[in-house]
């Protein structure tokens, strides 16, 4: 932890449980169109993505997801008060914004989309000290 990275040690967390603590996760990863950002709190998970409606989901009573409350009237104060939650956290679309700039200036660093288009698929984060191997067959 920093000061430009603020947090708490995962093991005092694990130390104290806080019912009510807001779990928060974001991504911009390979293939996604837009970044989506996941806020869990008590019972309630919101799924807030940069250019698609959200999604709201009960956990307690639908632990697998099927069933999206965002567009139920009933839903409204618990969608509200988790999206506020989530702008406490981060503004979610100037994260986009400046995470699709670092893509596209990590892009250009490495030669390109054709190249990266060319190059394949990670598929999955290698383990440290392991080198990269992309579908195509090139390691990098």
């Amino acid at each position: 932890m920093t000061p430009a990275h603020p947090g708490r040690c995962i093991t005092d967390v694990l130390a104290t449980p806080q019912p009510h603590r807001a779990v928060f996760a974001e991504y911009h990863g390979m293939g996604s169109k837009t970044a989506a950002y996941m806020l869990h709190k008590d019972r309630h998970k919101l799924v807030h993505y940069a250019d698609y409606e959200p999604q709201l989901f009960d956990l307690a009573s639908d632990p697998e997801e099927l069933t999206d409350l965002a567009r139920k009237a009933d839903a409204k104060p618990i969608l509200d008060d988790l999206e506020a939650e989530l702008r406490r956290i981060c503004d979610p679309d100037e994260v986009n914004r400046r995470a699709k700039h670092d893509q596209q200036r990590l892009l250009a660093a490495v030669g390109g989309k054709d190249f990266v288009i060319k190059r394949g698929d990670l598929g999955f984060s290698p383990p440290p000290g392991m080198p990269a191997q992309f579908s195509s067959g090139v390691n990098s």
